[in-house]
């Protein structure tokens, strides 16, 4: 059964009304006479996929899914897509900006070079895997082709790149073609991209649907009609959601410290004398005083007002206050976490009273094994810097939560310079390479 069979037919019928809708629209984006083809706009098809099958949008920036679907205690990533022509045509499926020199070195051998970029591109998929939890055999591209006059709906596996199966290797001085038996590819020296041939005759490929798009002639004076004949009756109503990034080095030096935050696990052993280190997933997050100066209503309200309770308290130190609320990370977990430390500048997950799914009590190395192992991929006790963190695509984590309700809030990775953009007030890049 295809992914798209498993949402409901209303569900599926009400995606394609706003496809068509948008289609017809085509006019608003053209400049130039030619054949209509209809347009669509991939980010329109992020949030009309997600409103529509009551999905999660989980791009941070060029990450391998743009969609979570869940199905009881399934977890599928999605990839959208959408291209002119539905002939069989190699599309750009990731970048590979920051690996070109490791890539480059492999170039006078084909088996290798193709080897290289294969790793690379199944271990960028396997991260989100683990960033979102998402079961490894299911997850499916979601695209729509556009000709003349209509859309066609299509869906296929999203398999990681059989490495022991690599063959057909063609080299040119501009792109690089290979093979796993299963899907072709194509790596693009100039702009450091891989390509997957989209071909509705090969593995796993199905055509789901395809539908007739008429497009408006005049666009400009049916979008002014129709907005003022309905602003009357439909007020917006959204939930206000409030959001903040936090860096995962020190703001001060711009580099990760080599005994703290991401490289807690690297500082003196807990007990004095002891040469036990620290857990390799003991971490946290700086929390720059910056931060709290320019939203001290975000982990509570007035937290400096908070701080000066937590300095006048005089009880037993383990009933002091402190800024609890849980963590709820992309997989869908959720885990106890706090704010911590002198001026409040660590978060960190921590608590041995509550248990995870798997029965396991919660500490400090919870946040840590999630975000440093499971999905950076670390697993040697060496030294976290930001020029690695640039590596992995990230040096920031996006939070956001309800308005007016602590007691959960979301995080993300986000992409590298977000924390930078946020303090200064600028946009943040969809880029993540």
């Amino acid at each position: 059964m295809s992914v798209w069979e498993r949402f409901s037919k209303n569900q599926r019928e009400e995606y394609t009304k706003y496809l068509q809708v948008y289609g017809a629209l085509t006019n608003l984006f053209r400049q130039k006479k030619g054949d209509l083809i209809p347009y669509l706009d991939s980010k329109f098809q992020e949030t009309v996929f997600a409103r529509v099958f009551n999905s999660k949008n989980v791009d941070i920036g060029n990450t391998p899914h743009d969609i979570l679907s869940v199905f009881g205690s399934e977890r599928i990533g999605i990839g959208l897509k959408t291209w002119m022509g539905s002939n069989p045509s190699f599309q750009k499926v990731m970048q590979l900006k920051r690996f070109q020199d490791e890539i480059n070195e492999c170039r006078n051998n084909q088996e290798d070079l193709a080897y290289k970029i294969s790793q690379i591109r199944n271990e960028r998929i396997l991260s989100d895997h683990e960033r979102l939890g998402l079961d490894k055999d299911k997850n499916i591209y979601h695209y729509v082709t556009r000709d003349k006059g209509s859309f066609t709906i299509n869906e296929c596996a999203y398999p990681l790149i059989d490495v022991n199966n690599l063959k057909d290797f063609n080299m040119t001085k501009t792109a690089f073609t290979w093979s796993d038996g299963l899907k072709d590819y194509k790596y693009t020296f100039g702009d450091s991209q891989i390509w997957q041939n989209f071909d509705s005759t090969r593995y796993e490929t199905q055509v789901l649907n395809s539908f007739n798009v008429d497009i408006i002639d005049d666009p400009f004076s049916f979008l002014l009609e129709a907005y003022f004949e309905i602003i009357e009756k439909h007020k917006v109503v959204e939930e206000e959601i409030v959001e903040a990034y936090l860096p995962l080095y020190s703001y001060r030096s711009k580099e990760v410290e080599e005994k703290s935050g991401l490289n807690s696990w690297n500082a003196a052993p807990k007990t004095k004398g002891s040469n036990i280190p620290r857990p390799l997933n003991e971490v946290y997050i700086p929390i720059p005083r910056e931060f709290h100066n320019r939203n001290p209503d975000f982990f509570i309200k007035d937290i400096f007002e908070f701080e000066k309770q937590r300095e006048n308290f005089k009880g037993k130190k383990s009933e002091k206050p402190e800024i609890r609320f849980y963590l709820e990370l992309p997989n869908g977990k959720r885990i106890p976490s706090l704010v911590t430390q002198d001026n409040l500048k660590g978060l960190q997950s921590g608590s041995n009273t509550e248990y995870d799914d798997d029965g396991k009590k919660y500490g400090q190395s919870a946040l840590g094994q999630w975000l440093l192992i499971d999905v950076l991929g670390l697993r040697e006790r060496k030294l976290v810097t930001r020029d690695w963190l640039k590596k992995k695509g990230t040096d920031s984590v996006r939070l956001w939560r309800k308005k007016d309700d602590y007691s959960v809030i979301n995080i993300d990775f986000a992409p590298v310079g977000a924390f930078e953009a946020f303090m200064n007030n600028e946009p943040i890049s969809d880029e993540i390479d």
